[in-house]
């Protein structure tokens, strides 16, 4: 018994000997090739006693993660920003039938006024030429029975029966005429098409998503802050904002907050607007908020 532990310690030493001379024989060369080196200029090697790395690493890691701003000096991170258009709107089919114009691609400007889209219509023109002609026909009737009531030859069933016939009419060409307007579709304001559906000659039905467009004059931030920052925040606070696809850092004020605090994350969302026209942003886009205390 005696015999068998003492060979076993034996064996663990051996090996433990065996491993310690390995690693002075693979440290060797390293240690040779920085001889005559001060220690101050050697680079640093993670110690396999503390089993994590250096220092070096993570400040270096910090200083490239770091947001620069728009003088390229860092800035500390703050609340995520979002950059939006408050005015926007999805363009639908109107009616149904083939695209006949659809001029705009995605990224194009247009202003108001401006034809997005315009449908085949000729069914619809020769029912608003029927209603136009019904109605005149029914006018011209009621205006003789008119006159038939001023010379005295009139009935009173006729009149009544001329004069709803005629209201009639111009119902029925009101109705083609709204009918024919939306054969067309122009743009309701200055803008710019941020997204497009369909292609020219496709045949559509009523409601159908055509293509987005927005008014990329006047950006909004949003942004969601802890709650605690209403001690500071008020409409017209300054505060700056970093872009994370343009590297800049932008001049901007709060417009409003919220009607409420979250209650359960003690958050509440924040809208401000740029102090200077920026037009290399664009809705989508993504940054970092940087409040002054």
């Amino acid at each position: 018994m005696r015999l068998a532990v003492a060979l076993s310690f034996f064996l663990l030493t051996g090996l433990h000997g065996a491993g310690a001379w390995a690693a002075g024989v693979q440290s060797a060369p390293e240690a040779g090739k920085h001889a005559g080196t001060p220690a101050s200029l050697l680079p640093a090697v993670q110690s396999p006693v503390a089993g994590g790395p250096t220092a070096a690493p993570a400040l270096l890691s910090a200083a490239l993660t770091a947001p620069p701003s728009g003088d390229g000096q860092p800035v500390a991170h703050g609340p995520a920003v979002q950059v939006s258009t408050p005015v926007s709107a999805q363009i639908s089919a109107t009616m149904s039938g083939q695209l006949t114009e659809f001029p705009f691609r995605d990224g194009d400007r247009f202003h108001v006024g401006d034809v997005l889209a315009r449908f085949q219509c000729g069914q619809q023109k020769a029912t608003l030429a029927h209603a136009r002609a019904e109605h005149i026909k029914r006018k011209g009737l009621l205006e003789v029975q008119n006159r038939m009531k001023a010379l005295g030859q009139w009935s009173v069933s006729d009149l009544q029966s001329a004069a709803a016939d005629a209201q009639a009419a111009e119902a029925d060409l009101e109705m083609a005429t709204a009918v024919v307007a939306q054969c067309t579709i122009v743009a309701p304001f200055n803008g710019r098409v941020s997204n497009v559906l369909v292609h020219n000659y496709q045949y559509l039905s009523p409601g159908t998503p055509m293509l987005d467009i927005l008014d990329d004059s006047s950006l909004e931030l949003s942004m969601i802050v802890s709650s605690m920052e209403l001690r500071q925040l008020r409409p017209d606070t300054p505060f700056k904002v970093w872009i994370h696809e343009t590297g800049r850092t932008y001049d901007a004020v709060v417009t409003r907050l919220s009607g409420k605090v979250d209650p359960v994350s003690k958050t509440i969302k924040v809208y401000g607007r740029l102090v200077q026209p920026a037009p290399d942003l664009l809705p989508g886009m993504t940054g970092d908020a940087v409040l002054k205390n």
